[in-house]
């Protein structure tokens, strides 16, 4: 004969309460700790636009380092860096970006969204103070939002046909996230934005670069000795 006990189901629901009751300490921990394996396991592609990161902390701060290099001239970098309004429309996770205030070269930010990170979801808000030097850097400090701090540069250099970039953030997440998953989501979100961001930059520069159509005729486009050739229509 099989040797196994058979109880009944109000024998079995108390057994279980017992168990449940001899763990309360790590039983969370440990779903906690799953989530961010999950998290972890959904950000491992490797992003198309190779991102350099450092991330250390100091305290409670998270300082990341990244740079990186686009193909397209610093002006077209500038260009997309600096589009606000029209952010929401190639940064993934934003849902709404635009300017509340300006003077001068000083904008005041509004954007809000969700941030996705494996099977975590997070809405976010931020205000933020922009103060723009051309061409060489832009300057931003969170004046509030779901973040207790957010404060970054990012430089703009020429590197032989395309433009160096280097982004410098110091982060406070919160209570968002506990530290061992705010480390992987800031790599991930970091990656993942300037991927994107890199993505308009090329497609911006090759329609700047595509010959103009009008009426079914091609413009006249430039030719490798400064003189204008024309382009036939296909």
């Amino acid at each position: 004969m099989p040797r196994h006990q058979v109880l009944p189901a109000d024998a079995l629901a108390a057994r279980e309460r017992g168990m449940r009751s001899q763990c309360p300490a790590w039983r969370p921990a440990l779903a906690l700790a799953a989530l961010a394996a999950a998290a972890v396991a959904g950000a491992a592609d490797p992003s198309p636009t190779r991102v350099e990161i450092d991330l250390r902390q100091a305290g409670r701060t998270f300082v990341v380092d990244a740079t990186f290099t686009a193909p397209v001239p610093p002006a077209v970098a500038w260009e997309v860096l600096t589009d606000f309004e029209r952010m929401d429309t190639f940064v993934p996770n934003l849902a709404d970006s635009r300017i509340v205030a300006r003077d001068g070269n000083r904008l005041t930010i509004l954007q809000h969204g969700i941030a996705r990170f494996g099977p975590l979801a997070m809405r976010f808000e931020s205000e933020r103070l922009v103060t723009l030097a051309p061409p060489a850097s832009i300057q931003s400090t969170q004046v509030r939002g779901s973040m207790e701090k957010l404060d970054s540069t990012t430089t703009f250099a020429p590197e032989g046909r395309g433009t160096r970039l280097a982004y410098h953030v110091e982060a406070i997440p919160g209570a968002l996230f506990p530290d061992f998953v705010a480390r992987s989501f800031l790599r991930h979100e970091i990656a993942e934005q300037f991927d994107a961001i890199v993505r308009e930059m090329v497609r911006r520069h090759a329609a700047a670069a595509a010959p103009s159509r009008r009426d079914g005729l091609a413009t006249p486009g430039p030719v490798a000795n400064g003189a204008v050739a024309p382009r036939a229509a296909p």
